[in-house]
């Protein structure tokens, strides 16, 4: 094989794989696909609470956030009383965490019309 030959050659290969790259970030490529802000919120509470509880109630916030009520099911079946959390990517914070003020100023930020129980501090 001359250069002369083998440049156009790799010039085709390099096409090729150009077209094949676009290709994968265009249609989101294997494993790439985003989870639902539901379903984050889901994994969140389990993965910080434990596999016995689940989101009870939950409402979309500005953005990717959600808020709602999540509660721990004993064995007996029994929900215990739910907590407030705020879902964001990459972090969930609960209502009954040490940080109240924080949790406030997020809950204002995104989701300012979240439904508060009738003794929930305001």
């Amino acid at each position: 094989m001359t250069v002369r030959t083998l440049v156009p050659i790799l010039g085709i290969v390099v096409l090729i794989l150009g077209g094949l790259c676009i290709w994968v970030v265009v249609s989101g490529g294997a494993g790439s696909r985003q989870e639902a802000p539901f379903q984050r919120a889901e994994r969140q509470v389990r993965e910080q609470r434990g596999p016995d509880w689940e989101v009870r109630y939950v409402e979309a916030g500005s953005g990717p956030a959600v808020c709602g009520y999540a509660a721990a099911r004993n064995r007996s079946g029994v929900t215990e009383e739910p907590v407030a959390f705020i879902s964001r990517i990459g972090r969930i914070l609960f209502a009954d965490e040490p940080l109240p003020t924080e949790f406030r100023a997020l809950r204002e930020e995104f989701c300012p019309a979240f439904a508060r129980s009738p003794e929930a501090p305001a």
